[in-house]
């Protein structure tokens, strides 16, 4: 009977081993993911610094359970291994988040870019015109009012 328990117990330590290596490669295929929507948000201009931080705390915990895991001790690593999930999700989310928001800043300053270009070139053609005819007034007179020298 006691072979019988060893024998019984042992497929549930093989299930309990494939799950613990599932949820680990979930966790490292949760960081990957986490760390492109991160880079994605940097090049949209987003400020990550934050959410690195927070992929860096997951990554620190991903090499935990590994250790863990390697170290016989399948529970601790599963737990690990779902706090990364849990990290590396909440990473995701704000990086989405934060290039959204990085998105829409860029378009509103290339359009206020554009607007205040706009009104600038009117404001400085405008000027222009105002100063041309201002010395043209003033040209004419001078002009008018010079008095002709007559030489005998």
């Amino acid at each position: 009977m006691a072979l019988g328990s060893c024998l019984y117990s042992e497929p549930y330590v093989f299930a309990q081993t494939d799950q613990t290596t599932s949820k680990l490669q979930a966790a490292n295929t949760a960081i990957e993911q986490a760390f492109n929507a991160v880079l994605d948000a940097e090049k949209a201009g987003a400020n990550v610094t934050a959410l690195l931080a927070q992929l860096n705390t997951a990554a620190g915990i991903l090499a935990q359970a590994e250790n863990s895991y390697r170290a016989g001790d399948s529970n601790a690593a599963a737990a690990q291994a779902e706090s990364v999930l849990t990290i590396a999700q909440q990473v995701t989310t704000g990086a989405q988040d934060a290039k959204q928001t990085a998105t829409v800043s860029v378009q509103n300053a290339v359009w206020s870019t554009i607007a205040f270009t706009v009104i600038g070139v009117f404001v400085f053609v405008l000027g222009l015109l105002l100063v041309w005819r201002w010395f043209k007034q003033r040209y004419i007179n001078n002009l008018s009012q010079s008095k002709p020298e007559v030489n005998s």
